[in-house]
């Protein structure tokens, strides 16, 4: 339940930074982003925190040695994009793409328990295809160009799905997942 609102708490986060700065209220966000850091740092750690232990109770999906993957992999994005987007938080078009990104890479799990999308790994695939390429979309229809940032993150989001599956179904990775849940 901790995880379930601590994860929850970024996403209600990332709406208010951004109706923040919409209303021009950036220092009230620069201050609110310090607590942003802080939330994100918990969330590192955090997610592992309860991963492993799901692993360990077999009570991730399928597979739980190789589904384990999914979220330390997920954790792993959010934790490259979001700390990225502080080192360029004076940059303010690669620090918003950068944690647009970071929101982008928790989606999956919430995703995937929407009534809509629960059991159904195509919905959810689908659905998260549409939520990540809004933002390539609407670079281009603004800019028309779509940033680097934007491409090149969005593309690490796309094929880091089936590279972790197809690094999850090995015996090395196997070797680690038994390392970690013991």
């Amino acid at each position: 339940m901790v995880h379930g609102i601590i994860f929850t708490s970024w996403v209600l986060l990332f709406l208010t930074q951004a109706s923040l700065v919409a209303a021009g209220r950036t220092s009230v966000h620069r201050r609110l982003g310090v607590a942003g850091a802080g939330l994100a740092a918990v969330m590192v750690v955090l997610g592992p925190v309860v991963a492993i232990p799901a692993g360990r109770r077999g009570a991730l999906p399928g597979d739980p040695l190789a589904f384990l993957l999914v979220p330390l992999g997920d954790l792993v994005l959010f934790a490259v994009f979001v700390s990225a987007a502080i080192w360029n938080r004076r940059r303010a078009e690669t620090h918003k793409r950068l944690m647009l990104l970071g929101l982008l890479s928790l989606l999956p799990p919430a995703v995937s328990r929407w009534p809509v999308a629960a059991n159904r790994p195509a919905v959810t695939a689908g659905i998260l295809f549409v939520m990540m390429m809004a933002p390539p979309v609407y670079d281009f229809v603004t800019r028309r160009r779509v940033n680097p940032i934007t491409l090149w993150g969005g593309l690490a989001l796309f094929v880091s799905a089936p590279l972790r599956f197809a690094f999850s179904q090995t015996e090395a990775w196997h070797r680690v997942a038994r390392w970690l849940i013991s």
